[in-house]
């Protein structure tokens, strides 16, 4: 485990900080092999995180609330209860969420994937669907970037930050997350498929406008709905 997980970090490393030197000298093998064992890490460990916050937001308050009052002797007695169910609610709501991002991220990058693929056959370009595949799971590395809106959440609720910085800091790591993302499928399209660099760019464009409109509708809908679970009773 220790070995996967040095590997997987050495790996996300050079995804993120040489991506054209990762692309150049990555060596083509199934995307059901090294790549999506890179997702699922990818998956768990948001997992973890985003469970970790759920657990600091709603679980730690609502145990503050049931312990009030308790104290001394009878806390301590009561205190081996509480870790126990503490640790068992934090493993059922990691498995429940660790589930959704591998299904999640599994099909969003997989879709990517398949239609880049498309797009830059299209475009004049020659390669192999795998290879993109491959490659575009090797892109989930981005995902490690909800730590920052964990964080957030995080800061938010025990009133460091304000609900409106919360929604600036979000809005401004996804919009850098999907310009570095971009830059990586660009990169991917070149190196498997041989074209332009202009080909590659405009290519790549095809799935970062589903983004960009994702994170528009996210912004509007969705975020708004978490304010009254992620700010400070009042």
């Amino acid at each position: 485990m220790i070995n996967s997980l040095k590997w997987y970090l050495d790996t996300w490393w050079l995804v993120t900080a040489r991506p054209i030197y990762f692309y150049t000298k990555l060596k083509e093998e199934s995307w059901k092999e090294k790549s999506l064992t890179f997702l699922l890490f990818s998956s768990w460990i948001v997992a973890f995180a985003a469970t970790v916050a759920v657990f600091i937001i709603q679980y730690v308050t609502i145990g503050a609330t049931l312990v009030e009052g308790i104290t001394g002797m009878k806390f301590l007695i009561i205190l081996p209860v509480l870790l126990t169910l503490a640790f068992v609610f934090f493993m059922i709501s990691f498995l429940i969420v660790g589930g959704v991002m591998v299904l999640v991220f599994g099909v969003a990058f997989y879709a990517v994937g398949f239609l880049l693929h498309y797009v830059y056959l299209v475009a004049g370009g020659k390669g192999s669907l795998n290879r993109m595949l491959q490659q575009s799971f090797y892109s989930s590395a981005v995902v490690l970037v909800a730590f920052f809106p964990v964080l957030f959440a995080v800061l938010t609720k025990y009133s460091v930050l304000d609900f409106s910085l919360f929604r600036i800091g979000y809005n401004l790591v996804y919009g850098l997350t999907v310009l570095f993302v971009y830059g990586l499928w660009a990169v991917a399209g070149r190196k498997v498929y041989g074209v332009p660099k202009w080909k590659a760019f405009a290519g790549a464009l095809v799935p970062v406008i589903f983004l960009l409109i994702f994170g528009l509708v996210f912004d509007k809908i969705a975020l708004s709905k978490l304010e009254s679970w992620i700010t400070p009773l009042k």
